[in-house]
């Protein structure tokens, strides 16, 4: 790659590429699943299938968290030993993984949509019944944008530090996503959320949601920016 002061844009591009490359293949093979789960077995069965919107959410943030761990060990390397600074790689994964965010959702609401074309069912979110689409769109985005972040914690924590690193970014990883969980979604189940007794955040507002979701964000992305800004480059 040659170097030029929009490195970062070309790190967007290419790890937007690459990862929706990824993704592509657990996007289908999800989709054949709800297909087979929904429509073959659900008119014999009660499975509690709520339309494709919402039975992607999981699988997204999985998937998410996953290359967001490999995003320093895979990336970072390659990058630098370019000539592609650690600052312009960290724009870079930022503007990527928001990219990867919106790209996913703007998939999944086209499925989405089809599939009220084709068979219209009632699509019951975490936000309660009769919510918006748009509003879905762009709290299902921050939350998948918001596991990626979690597991790029986790990997810049381990590829600087190691074991230690591990140990440490996990637990603030957990937190990020301990802390979205007890803003956003209704169905707080975890062993953590019983043990301080939460239930529901109905009386949470979007405003308050949406505020503490960005100030843990940037908090956590001002902690991966501290991890790589100087961490040395495995060869």
């Amino acid at each position: 790659m040659k170097k030029t002061n929009r490195n970062d844009l070309k790190v967007a591009y290419d790890m937007t590429t690459v990862q929706l490359g990824w993704a592509l293949w657990m996007i289908a093979i999800t989709l054949i699943i709800f297909i087979g789960i929904r429509y073959v077995f659900g008119d014999k069965n009660d499975l509690g299938i709520d339309g494709f919107l919402v039975f992607i959410e999981n699988p997204y943030k999985i998937f998410m968290l996953v290359i967001g761990i490999l995003s320093v060990p895979s990336f970072l390397t390659f990058y630098v030993k370019l000539g592609v600074t650690r600052k312009q790689y960290f724009v870079g994964t930022v503007i990527s993984s928001a990219a990867l965010s919106t790209i996913f959702m703007i998939i999944a609401v086209m499925i989405g949509g089809l599939e009220q074309l084709l068979a219209p069912i009632e699509v019951v979110t975490f936000l309660g019944p009769n919510t918006p689409w748009l509003t879905i769109f762009f709290v299902f985005t921050l939350n998948i944008f918001i596991y990626y972040i979690a597991g790029w914690l986790i990997g810049a924590g381990y590829y600087r530090y190691g074991g230690w690193g591990l140990f440490i970014t996990i637990s603030g990883s957990l937190g990020l996503i301990f802390m979205t969980d007890l803003f956003w979604s209704r169905e707080l189940n975890t062993p953590l959320h019983r043990f301080f007794s939460l239930h529901t955040l109905e009386h949470f507002s979007l405003v308050i949601s949406f505020s503490v979701s960005f100030i843990l964000l940037a908090v956590s992305l001002w902690a991966i920016r501290l991890l790589t800004k100087s961490v040395r480059i495995k060869m």
